[in-house]
């Protein structure tokens, strides 16, 4: 069973992997590109006075740090990352749906695609929607990636949501309470925020234009998570009783 395990979690983290991949290409890329232009634009007369005064060619200046060229380069290494996170995400998930369905906490009789699409959302919320309540995505220019503590935050709101939904769905009664203040633990610390604006950009068009490009991030980000989080627990179910548990369960498989 361990190896059907590794398989599954294997071939389902691919295939959503690279269904978020193609939904981030059509959706997230093309504002991320739009961003770094203006981000770009910002930095360019700042080098030019640099290169005047100091009567040196760009060249000498201090290297970028390395990054993936825009176009198949770029695309690669985010569906690569994605991969990788799929079948990290599809690991965890059918351990702990092998678990519940060991447990009876979920009869594998009734275990279908319905489940999967609701353990997908459970998901969702776990490790996007509940911590972009805090923090949302945000888009290159943004004061708010200056931040180095977010992924602390991240973190904390992700174990304290998750433990939390946990506990108010198989929890007993008197211990649901518990679930809704783990859930409030991230939110009572606080997320951090920068306290100025969020774009610096000198031209006050650019910045009418940063803010309507991260409000569609904002959707762009959040469609393609839910995709990916649905297509993965999807798959995770089907093949969790289509192929891990062929047989019946019987106290041999249990062990």
């Amino acid at each position: 069973m361990f190896r059907r395990l590794i398989f599954s979690a294997v071939f389902v983290g691919i295939f959503s992997g690279l269904i978020f991949s193609a939904a981030q290409h059509f959706t997230v890329t093309p504002i991320l590109l739009s961003a770094e232009l203006f981000e770009q634009a910002d930095a360019a007369p700042v080098h030019q006075h640099g290169e005047m005064a100091a009567g040196m060619d760009m060249s000498a200046a201090e290297p970028e740090e390395w990054g993936p060229s825009d176009g198949l380069e770029r695309s690669s290494y985010t569906a690569g990352a994605n991969i990788l996170a799929g079948i990290g995400f599809a690991s965890l998930f059918l351990v702990v749906m092998s678990q519940l369905v060991l447990r009876q906490k979920i009869q594998l009789s009734q275990l279908s695609l319905k489940e999967g699409v609701m353990g997908g959302l459970l998901a969702y919320a776990i490790f996007f929607a509940i911590p972009s309540l805090g923090l949302p995505p945000e888009i290159p220019g943004s004061s708010a990636d200056l931040l180095k503590n977010r992924q602390s935050w991240w973190l904390l709101s992700v174990t304290a949501s998750g433990l939390g939904l946990m506990l108010m769905i198989f929890a007993p009664l008197k211990y649901k309470a518990l679930g809704i203040v783990s859930g409030l633990v991230p939110f009572i610390v606080g997320a951090p925020h920068y306290d100025g604006a969020m774009f610096t950009h000198p031209d006050p068009a650019a910045v009418a234009s940063l803010d309507a490009l991260h409000q569609q991030f904002l959707v762009a980000t959040g469609l393609s998570n839910l995709l990916f989080w649905l297509v993965l627990g999807a798959g995770c179910a089907l093949l969790l009783k289509g192929w891990i548990y062929r047989q019946p369960l019987t106290s041999s498989a249990a062990n």
